[in-house]
């Protein structure tokens, strides 16, 4: 009996044993498999970080580009320039600065308006060299703000060469009064350019080209200053270039 005892008590010991190796395991397992689960969630979750935030970053850089964008179609839309530069977006060069009782006024940007025709001068009126007449009209096409001392707002396409009209009506008056060397009025428009007071500067008696051609003909008009003429020429000619913008044309 107390054999059987014994060796009832060693298979329930043995079979407790191995109870408690079994929970053991089961909690071993569980606790294995919580911390898989757990690095896994870090990297998904490290993962969605990466990803979410370029995303967030393009998205703020759209929004803050739209404005600028919305300015910048705003300002093409407001342009008002006309001439070859018209539509461009930010083209806007000061207008003619007149004053009725002169016919010459220094706007104070290198530019000079003529307040009868409307045009507007370039004030330094040599800063071009002389060229044939096509070169001429890609140099007067390409002037701009900064250049030939303007501070006026200018961009490419706003300069040109005088016609043939804006050149008899510039040297008229001069003429009359029997004005040469140059055929120019002074600012006051009651004398002489070479009387003074002017706000050209040693204007050269020159032959200067105009935008006018003779139909048919390579050949262009040109205002002969020094004794207050119109002649023409071959478009092959090198004349001065005395670049205008505004009046009427």
């Amino acid at each position: 009996m107390r054999e059987q005892i014994r060796n009832l008590s060693r298979r329930e010991s043995i079979f407790i044993g191995c109870g408690d190796r079994m929970r053991a395991g089961r909690r071993f397992r569980a606790g294995l498999l919580k911390w898989c689960l757990g690095i896994f969630m870090a990297i998904v979750l490290a993962l969605a970080a990466i990803l979410i935030t370029p995303a967030g970053a393009t998205l703020a850089s759209i929004r803050s580009t739209s404005p600028m964008l919305s300015a910048q179609q705003g300002t093409r839309g407001a342009n008002t320039t006309k001439g070859a530069n018209a539509g461009k977006a930010g083209t806007r060069a000061a207008g003619p600065c007149v004053d009725k009782s002169k016919r010459y006024n220094d706007c104070g940007n290198g530019t000079v308006t003529d307040s009868v025709t409307g045009v507007i001068w370039l004030k330094q009126w040599n800063c071009l060299p002389s060229a044939n007449f096509e070169d001429a009209k890609k140099a007067v096409a390409g002037l701009k703000n900064g250049d030939c001392m303007l501070t006026d707002g200018s961009s490419p396409g706003d300069w040109r060469l005088p016609t043939q009209m804006e050149w008899e009506a510039t040297m008229e008056k001069a003429l009359d009064m029997g004005c040469s060397g140059p055929t120019l009025l002074n600012d006051a428009g009651n004398g002489c350019m070479s009387a003074g007071p002017s706000s050209f500067t040693s204007v050269e008696a020159d032959y200067y080209w105009s935008s006018t051609t003779l139909e048919g003909q390579d050949r262009a008009y040109f205002g002969d200053i020094d004794h207050g003429h119109l002649l023409n020429g071959a478009f092959t000619t090198s004349l001065r270039v005395w670049p205008v913008r505004g009046g009427q044309r």
